[in-house]
């Protein structure tokens, strides 16, 4: 990846929309622009200008031009700190397409993932946190993702990070200092400063992973079992969630005799809606398949996050034999007459499946379940690169704690250096080559 050339790429979706952009970023950005642009702007701003249509699409030996919004950027001042210009153009993808291979034919060259957030990195725009933090919000599923990428993006961690890596700095700066005037017996940190100071450096460390998420953790999409008594309306429950016929609907008692789940989009992120086979259906089985479909169904409601019994409220149902309680009860068929509420603690929503009533409150409480209460702050998440590298910090410090009482400041100094650079893997301050290809291989391209 050499990144003094000049790289090109549609960096919105590819889709016919209003408008789509392509992205070029390098010391030829400028000079290119010139070449398709019909009134080329130098200086940065937004400008409305034509754009030459490319030659296989020119209409006449003058060319036609289409209309676009031209964004410049002036290095060091653009994402990339280099020469960066957007062309904002009609949504027409192959239209789009042929610009940019007009633009390469020209000199530019495709950018390859994440290129562009890879430059903003070298060049001193972006940490390596703060780059995850992009490839995170392009990815992000759900709130909770969305929350903590935003998090890595504003360098939180980087700022957690940093007074732990200086009072380390400092404390290796010290021993270093003592080795240097070793025969003048000059000491500029005692072996109890020393060891206090790895104290309070441990416990940052702790401290940031202690009140930190996991990423891995984040991206888990939660998954609720739908349980009841048969005929009590799981089926059209689960229908009316995901806004279409997923499941088949009968008024006969035992329809649904295998576990059908279905993806739906909440306002916080996707989840996973189960609807199990009706407990305790009735019924003679010859086959053993009311054995299977019912060890099913509790084999299902024991791995789902959360668990919704589903009552026919116009009927006195007597309570189930579930191994959990259930998080939710859902009183279905409201719409008929509805028998009082009976007694407990567990949130209760009444609601009609078949005409959608109250549908919406419904939705809003798996969203609170699933993904927690909007108001309980931000949360910076760690991937699987940062837990090792504090790990591995935490490893040299311990080692280094070791040595403290026989003396060998070379040893001890050389295991703070070690856990100083443990620390400055995950801003990217030493960061092998391979480390990077698989963070930035992770974007899409114009990224």
């Amino acid at each position: 990846m050499n990144i003094e050339d000049t790289i090109v790429a549609i960096s919105s979706a590819v889709g016919p929309a209003a408008r789509m952009i392509v992205r070029l970023s390098g010391p030829k950005a400028i000079a290119l622009l010139s070449q398709i642009c019909e009134q080329a702007p130098t200086e940065p701003g937004a400008y409305r200008t034509p754009v030459r249509t490319p030659p296989s699409l020119a209409f006449s030996q003058d060319r036609s031009s289409i209309p676009a919004w031209i964004y410049v950027f002036r290095a060091p001042k653009s994402y990339t700190a280099q020469d960066l210009v957007e062309l904002h153009l009609p949504g027409n993808p192959l239209l789009v397409r042929l610009i940019v291979e007009d633009l390469v034919r020209r000199g530019a060259r495709h950018a390859e993932p994440g290129e562009f957030t890879s430059r903003a990195y070298l060049n001193g725009r972006l940490d390596l946190t703060e780059a995850e933090g992009v490839a995170m919000t392009i990815s992000a599923g759900n709130d909770a993702e969305l929350q903590a990428a935003r998090q890595l993006l504003s360098g939180e961690l980087a700022r957690r990070l940093k007074p732990i890596m200086e009072r380390l700095a400092h404390g290796l700066a010290l021993l270093e200092a003592g080795i240097d005037f070793v025969e003048e017996d000059i000491s500029f940190i005692s072996a109890a400063q020393l060891r206090a100071r790895l104290d309070g450096i441990e416990q940052g460390i702790n401290d940031l992973l202690q009140n930190t998420a996991r990423i891995e953790r984040l991206s888990h999409e939660p998954r609720f079992a739908l349980v009841g008594r048969p005929n009590a309306g799981k089926s059209t429950l689960l229908n009316a969630l995901a806004r279409h016929d997923r499941a088949v609907v009968s008024p006969v008692a035992g329809t649904t005799r295998d576990a059908l789940s279905v993806r739906i989009a909440l306002d916080r992120g996707m989840v996973t809606i189960i609807d199990v086979a009706g407990l305790e259906a009735v019924g003679y089985d010859p086959h053993g398949i009311h054995a299977q479909m019912q060890d099913r169904a509790r084999r299902t409601i024991e791995e789902a996050d959360f668990v919704i019994q589903v009552l026919d409220a116009s009927e006195d149902d007597a309570p189930l034999d579930l191994s959990r309680a259930p998080d939710l009860i859902v009183r279905n068929k409201s719409d008929l007459a509805l028998k009082p509420r009976p007694p407990g603690g567990v949130p209760t929503i009444d609601l009609s499946a078949l005409y959608r009533t109250n549908l919406d409150v419904l939705e809003r409480k798996l969203s609170a379940l699933a993904y927690g209460l909007r108001d309980s702050g931000a949360t910076l998440a760690l991937g699987a690169r940062h837990l090792q590298a504090l790990d591995d910090s935490l490893a040299s410090l311990t080692h280094a704690r070791s040595s403290i009482d026989t003396g060998a400041a070379e040893l001890i100094a050389h295991d703070l250096r070690e856990a100083l650079d443990a620390l400055g893997r995950i801003l990217g301050q030493v960061t092998p080559d391979d480390v990077l290809g698989r963070i930035f291989s992770s974007f899409c391209i114009g990224k």
